[in-house]
């Protein structure tokens, strides 16, 4: 039995066994299933805090603090699956969502 087939065992250097793989014959469809490979999953929270604040009858004004990805978790990006391009196949090399990310806003209604 192979290795990297439990989900403790997947590293970003090796996602699944590329010894399993192999590149079909010229001109013909591989014989893998459709969506058999799954990628790591998305870690990401984002947090949105709003004050409003009534100045007079009709104007008020808005402070907004947005927070993407909070906790700063990087999220992997697919492995690699390409079998022609034996040296990335297996392997992680990017991730998909950006570093941890505040704004703030300030917005008059009226």
């Amino acid at each position: 039995m192979s290795s990297n087939l439990y989900p403790d065992e997947k590293t970003i250097n090796q996602w699944f066994n590329p010894a399993a793989f192999a590149a079909p014959a010229p001109f013909t469809f591989g014989n893998s299933a459709r969506n058999m490979l799954w990628g790591p999953g998305q870690n990401v929270l984002d947090l949105s805090i709003l004050k409003t604040t009534r100045i007079g009858e009709r104007v008020s004004t808005q402070f907004r603090a947005e927070f993407f990805n909070l906790p700063n978790h990087p999220s992997f990006s697919n492995p690699a699956a390409n079998v022609s391009v034996t040296s990335t196949i297996g392997r992680i090399t990017s991730t998909s969502v950006d570093p941890r990310a505040i704004q703030f806003g300030l917005k008059v209604l009226f």
